[in-house]
Order: C-alpha cells, then sequence, then structure tokens
C-alpha cells in the first residue's frame, strides 16, 4: 500500500508542476489588473479589497453550483480552527504591493522579487514540514536553486526600466518580504488541504479570513479619510481589471492541491516559473517592454525550477527503495 502510494505520489509531481505554472500565470495577470485597477482611480488598497472579495464570491459559487455547501458547512462548523482563517491574512501584503509595485516596475520584475521571497520562507516552512506530508530535509540542490532564485531577484531589479533605482530597490525590498509572508498561506492552505481532502475549502477559509482582514484595514482608512478621491472605474470597456477576484480563486485552489506534491519551495518556484514567463507576455502586452538582463532573470529562476525539482522526485524514491 506504502509502495503504490508513493508511486502515485511520483507520477502526480510532473501535473502537480504544471498546474503551479498555470497558477503563476494566473498570479502574474491578477497583478497586473489589480495594478491598473490602482491607476485607473480605485487605489492599491481598494484594489486589494476588490480582489479579495472577488475571491471570496468566486470561491462560494464554485461550492454552490458543485452542490457542497452542507458538507463544506458541516466541516467548518466541526473541524475547522482559527488558523485556518488567520493565513488569509497572509495574502494581504502581497496584493497591495503589487497593485503599488507593477505600475512603476512591470510584471517581471515584481514577480522575480515576490517570489524570492516565498522561496527563502519555503526552504524553512517545507524543512519543518509546514503544509506537507513530511518535512523536506535541505540538499545542496535545493540551496543553490535558493541562491540562483535569489540572483534572479538582484539581477531584476537591476534591469528595471526606471531612473529612480532608489524606488526600485525599496519597493523591491517591500515585495519580497510580502513573498516570504504569502509562504506561510500557501503551507497553510496545504495543511488544510491535507487534512480535509479538499482543495476548494482552503480557498474559501483563507480568502475569507483575508477579506476580513483587508476590510477592517479600509474601513481604518477610510475613517482617517485615507480614501478621499479614491473612485472606481466605470467605463463598459474596463470591466476586465475586476478579474482579479476570479483569477485569485483559481490560484489558491490550484497552489494548495500543488504542494502536497511539491511541497513550499518546489510550489514557489513552479509557480515562478509560470509567473515569469506569462509576466514577460503582459509587459510586452501592455507596453512595459524588457531588457535583455531580464529575460536573464527569467531563465535563471526557470533554471532553479527545475534543479529543485529533480532531487524531489529522488527524494520519493527513497523510502521506496528501502
Amino acid at each position: 500500500m506504502t509502495a503504490t502510494r508513493t508511486t502515485t505520489g511520483r507520477a502526480l509531481v510532473v501535473p502537480a508542476v504544471l498546474l503551479a505554472a498555470l497558477a503563476g500565470a494566473f498570479v502574474a495577470t491578477q497583478g497586473r489588473l489589480n495594478g491598473d485597477l490602482a491607476t485607473a482611480g480605485a487605489g492599491a488598497l481598494l484594489s486589494a479589497w476588490l480582489s479579495y472579495v472577488g475571491t471570496l464570491v468566486t470561491v462560494v459559487l464554485v461550492i454552490l453550483i458543485q452542490g457542497r455547501a452542507g458538507p463544506t458547512v458541516r466541516i467548518l462548523r466541526h473541524q475547522a480552527r482559527w488558523w485556518w482563517y488567520a493565513v488569509g491574512l497572509c495574502g494581504v501584503p502581497i496584493v497591495v504591493m503589487f497593485a503599488v509595485g507593477i505600475p512603476v516596475v512591470g510584471v517581471a520584475i515584481a514577480s522575480v522579487c515576490s517570489v524570492a521571497g516565498q522561496t527563502v520562507a519555503g526552504l524553512v516552512l517545507d524543512a519543518r514540514g509546514v503544509g506537507i506530508p513530511a518535512a523536506l530535509r535541505l540538499t545542496g540542490r535545493r540551496l543553490v536553486a535558493a541562491v540562483v532564485a535569489v540572483a534572479g531577484l538582484v539581477v531584476a531589479v537591476g534591469s528595471a526600466p526606471s531612473s529612480d533605482l532608489g524606488r526600485v530597490m525599496v519597493l523591491g525590498a517591500l515585495m519580497f518580504v510580502s513573498g516570504a509572508v504569502l509562504a506561510g498561506q500557501q503551507a497553510g492552505n496545504g495543511r488544510v488541504n491535507l487534512l480535509t481532502r479538499d482543495a476548494v475549502l482552503p480557498a474559501l477559509t483563507s480568502s475569507a479570513g483575508g477579506t476580513v482582514g483587508v476590510s477592517v484595514l479600509v474601513a481604518a482608512v477610510a475613517a482617517a479619510g485615507g480614501l478621499h478621491g479614491v473612485a472606481l472605474p466605470s467605463r463598459p470597456d474596463q470591466w476586465y481589471l475586476y478579474l482579479g477576484g476570479p483569477l485569485g480563486a483559481a490560484i489558491t485552489v490550484l497552489a494548495a492541491w500543488s504542494i502536497r506534491h511539491l511541497g513550499t519551495f518546489a510550489l514557489t518556484l513552479g509557480v515562478l516559473a509560470g509567473q515569469m514567463v506569462a509576466a514577460v507576455g503582459v509587459d510586452l502586452i501592455w507596453g512595459v517592454g524588457a531588457r535583455g538582463w531580464t529575460y536573464l532573470a527569467v531563465a535563471m529562476i526557470t533554471a532553479a525550477t527545475v534543479l529543485v525539482v529533480l532531487p524531489q522526485r529522488a527524494l520519493r524514491r527513497r523510502p521506496a527503495a528501502g
């Protein structure tokens, strides 16, 4: 039975990587949409709130359409713990920072900065077995992959198409920290997925917790007069700016399923590989442009992804051989 489960786990590594890359492509697109929503008048904070609300509404609709409202409510009443919801707060900083930073540096550079932080945090979380069936020890290849990923961060920031290097460095540092915090949400959702065998449920709990958290923040800022002049885009041709929420639901579900078979670190790099490729395409479509160094950063992150996934498969072979 154990050998069968191990073989099944190995077979699911490649699909998990592909789904993680798809989630990354959605991250890049969501970041661009939220950034454009912010610059169109909504501001970074309100854009983040709309994204969370959209994610929560989308997940609820999926559960209702699947006819799973009753079982979901029972699980939440009898099994849910406070931290199922609290991990959603870990996603608030990156949503806000993407809305602030992407209009300045573009999707590709913002993506490298955020996931470099996730990479470092992912190594620590994997070593402690957070969100995965068993702890993954720190191997030489995983450490090299982390170094390559962080080096990609340096290359990307240095290639930013902006004359204000100081501002870019500050934004890059903030997105790095936000990415490290986001790894906690991915690991927490992975743990909920392990406990419930349901990839949609962690999307519900984390988006609910995040929505409450960012709603409190919006209310506090509004009470202090910080939302003066903020307005939602209302032109019919700008409807697509509100798609960040549904994309957020898809990202959370895909990540919650994939982390079981990859771990936080490999999931992070898989997401970034898809995120970087999509980010370059999104930047080109939006006319942001990219330099050769940005493409080098994309190649470095992709190489780091391959490097960490290969030993992951080897690690899964050892228990079966013994």
